[in-house]
């Protein structure tokens, strides 16, 4: 599951793959954009068949996090 979120990240920064950890925080180590963070919710969305709520990205701060909600909501 963490090759193809690091896959949909990738499409929107220019980062090697290999870099993102599970401690990778989505803004300031990945350098997603607030739009992006829209974006990458979406891919994920279809992706994984789950509903990110917009509350949700108060609460998100790492790759793990999102890891651990993909996992419990899938």
């Amino acid at each position: 599951m963490i090759d193809t979120l690091k896959e949909i990240v990738t499409n929107y920064v220019d980062i090697d793959p290999d870099e993102i950890t599970k401690d990778s925080k989505l803004l300031s180590d990945l350098g997603l954009t607030s739009l992006d963070l829209v974006m990458v919710s979406n891919e994920i969305e279809n992706e994984f068949n789950i509903e990110l709520p917009q509350k949700l990205y108060s609460t998100i701060k790492t790759v793990g996090d999102l890891l651990d909600f993909i996992e419990e909501n899938k």
